[in-house]
């Protein structure tokens, strides 16, 4: 009897699995859904080295304040596999057990073959035997610190252990789905060099370029210099780096099938040099290339940290594709990295952004942070997840319906018109006129739920409405102005917006979201006539 009801109860503590996160695409529009619903990565992403629990038990009190949903954390081929074959979950196991108690999921960074520009993270038993696990060379024929992807030694020892990884992951996690997405390798490619200069890579680089490759680009055939041009070396490691990825992504995928990304370390930077940045990532030039090298890749990510916001929308612009989800794994901090991240989600829809170094506990010198609290230039980026986490239901339906635009207080940028299907919106900035500091704070995601009816999500932004021109009508009357979250996806109103909070019609400094109702009104027309009745 006892040992039925003991049968009993373990038959009843078995958790049913929700459905595995995946991407699905409508219209060019792309939707991360995690435990079946859309999702939006609101993350964080820590330091290379940070992946430790001596680092993370201090890190996860800040990644509370952050209000995050995601913690983006690495952990390392090195230590999971410190012999060939033996495996160490150890580490792994209770940062998935601690991020479930913190109610966030992870997005895990795998730092094996690559990791910006370099194979720094590989274990000992492979740097010490190049022999077997062979470097790229130079122009010079010198090794480096970056191993070949020709090499299906080097290939097959990661593809297994990620394997290992991604099996693991499922018996530990599929129940629960804290892990939703796998980056396989970081910052891909070879710093130093263009390609590698082995004598076997530079007899296929003369050689003719795959054929697979030549009719997914239609291109002509020919050799890669003859395709690719000046671009040659660079396209020839993309091809090859992709491949190897690719191996690997779907070696794990076979265990696990997770969504899986690649970051981009970017060429927009100085001269744009193959070589000077990662040669053979997912650069913007080579992002054809991995599409066809790397059908197992889900998604192509960039990495953005230029402070100026057309150069960060003109790479949201490459990156945001019909074919690929726009994901900003890594953001600088401070207010305008709190600007930006508005327009990636309400501008090119994307699926998630996260600020670098959320810990400080970072190697370097001059970071000064309090080692006990969250540091004050994630201020801004905390008080965007505190107003949209909320909201993710509402902001992910509003991309699905391409009915989501963003706009923010840049520098000489004293105001902004949108326009949307019946009305005009014109938002100003400056506001609050009495706040301290020079900072442009002003943001804010505007959803056109209805014809006459919106969502204001942001801060410190002056709105007005009128009417489209040629509509008949002059004017827009506010029927009601709401100020509210959400709950469960369900709207708690707080209060209504009348009198002075209308006249002013200003999103308040801590956040705000407003639900408005609009109504259009005709213009007065002056009787010019005599009345001589008066």
């Amino acid at each position: 009897m006892a040992q039925s009801r003991a049968r009993q109860e373990r038959t009843q503590t078995v958790r049913p699995a929700p459905p595995i996160p995946r991407l699905v695409s409508e219209n060019g529009n792309h939707t991360l859904l995690v435990d079946g619903q859309p999702f939006l990565i609101l993350g964080a992403q820590m330091w290379n080295s940070s992946g430790w629990p001596g680092i993370l038990d201090k890190t996860w009190p800040q990644l509370r304040e952050l209000n995050c949903n995601t913690l983006e954390v690495p952990i390392y081929w090195e230590q999971i596999e410190p012999q060939p074959g033996q495996y160490d979950f150890s580490i792994l196991d209770k940062l998935i057990l601690d991020a479930r108690r913190e109610n966030l999921r992870l997005v895990l960074l795998w730092f094996a073959s690559f990791k910006n520009g370099q194979s720094q993270f590989v274990p000992a038993w492979v740097k010490e035997n190049t022999q077997e696990y062979p470097r790229m060379l130079d122009g010079t024929g010198r090794p480096i610190q970056v191993l070949s992807t020709l090499s299906e030694k080097n290939r097959n020892a990661d593809a297994r252990a990620f394997a290992a990884v991604m099996a693991h992951i499922r018996r530990l996690d599929e129940p629960y789905r804290t892990v939703i997405m796998m980056q396989p390798e970081n910052e891909p490619g070879s710093l130093g060099t263009d390609r590698d200069y082995s004598p076997a890579a530079t007899k296929l680089f003369n050689d003719q370029v795959p054929a697979s490759l030549v009719s997914a680009l239609k291109k002509q055939p020919g050799t890669w210099a003859q395709v690719f041009g000046p671009e040659a070396a660079e396209a020839f490691s993309a091809y090859h780096m992709a491949s190897y990825i690719n191996y690997i992504a779907e070696a794990g995928k076979k265990e696990y099938p997770l969504p899986m990304y690649v970051n981009a370390w970017i060429r927009e930077n100085r001269f744009g040099r193959a070589g000077e940045h990662p040669s053979g990532g997912p650069t913007s030039n080579m992002l054809d290339i991995y599409k066809a090298a790397g059908p197992g890749i889900d998604l192509l990510a960039v990495d953005i940290y230029h402070r100026n916001y057309m150069q960060f929308r003109a790479l949201c612009e490459k990156y945001g594709r019909p074919d690929n989800a726009l994901f900003i794994p890594e953001t600088g901090r401070g207010i305008p990295f709190a600007r930006f991240h508005f327009y990636a989600i309400g501008d090119y829809n994307a699926i998630g952004v996260a600020p670098y170094g959320i810990d400080p506990f970072h190697a370097d010198p001059h970071d000064k942070r309090d080692k006990e609290k969250l540091d004050t230039k994630f201020a801004g980026i905390a008080a965007n997840y505190r107003l949209l986490r909320p909201a993710i239901p509402l902001i992910t339906s509003l991309q699905k319906a391409g009915k989501l635009k963003a706009a923010a207080e840049e520098d000489g940028l004293g105001d902004e018109l949108l326009h949307f299907s019946q009305y005009d919106l014109l938002l100003t900035y400056g506001f609050p006129t009495y706040r301290e500091g020079k900072e442009m704070t002003g943001r804010v995601l505007v959803g056109e739920t209805g014809p006459d009816e919106f969502v204001l999500i942001g801060f410190d932004t002056k709105f007005q409405f009128r009417p489209r021109l040629g509509s008949g009508f002059s004017s827009a009357e506010f029927i009601s102005v709401e100020e509210g979250t959400f709950e469960n996806g369900t709207w708690k109103k707080i209060r209504n917006w009348n009198g002075d909070e209308v006249y002013h019609s200003t999103l308040t400094p801590e956040g705000v979201i407003l639900k408005v109702k609009l109504r259009g009104l005709q213009s007065d027309k002056l009787d010019t006539k005599p009345n001589f009745e008066r």
